[in-house]
């Protein structure tokens, strides 16, 4: 076991599994997601409550914002540089600038779930 680790966290799916797939942080099973990017209410397997820690609204602003002025600066750069055809444009970031955003949204509220769990667990 490495320094710092607890039984407690043995066995457990890490950060980025459990946002792509949707494990709960406490058990690994599967249902952590009700939609893309918002939290079902409990685990069906351990009956952790997830949307009791939910984050939202202006918490969130500070993971989003770098993510959003990178996207921009990719649109202008391509632009520039390559001069796609706008219909090319439309299908290029209508698909990817959703796709990453709820990316980034599912990451930081899997982890501020998981330092609220485990902050409620040392209590």
């Amino acid at each position: 076991m490495t320094p710092g680790a607890s039984q407690h966290s043995k066995g457990q799916p890490g950060i980025p599994r459990a946002a792509l797939f949707g494990l709960c942080p406490r058990c690994g099973a599967k249902g952590l997601w009700a939609a893309p990017a918002q939290f079902a209410e409990a685990c069906t397997a351990c009956g952790q409550a997830f949307a009791a820690h939910e984050a939202t609204g202006r918490s969130l602003y500070p993971a989003l914002l770098p993510v959003i002025v990178l996207l921009i600066g990719a649109a202008l750069w391509l632009d520039d540089n390559v001069a796609l055809p706008v219909w090319a444009l439309v299908l290029l970031w209508g698909a990817l600038v959703p796709t990453v955003v709820v990316g980034v949204l599912r990451l930081v509220k899997v982890l501020i779930l998981a330092a609220r769990i485990a902050r409620e667990t040392e209590q």
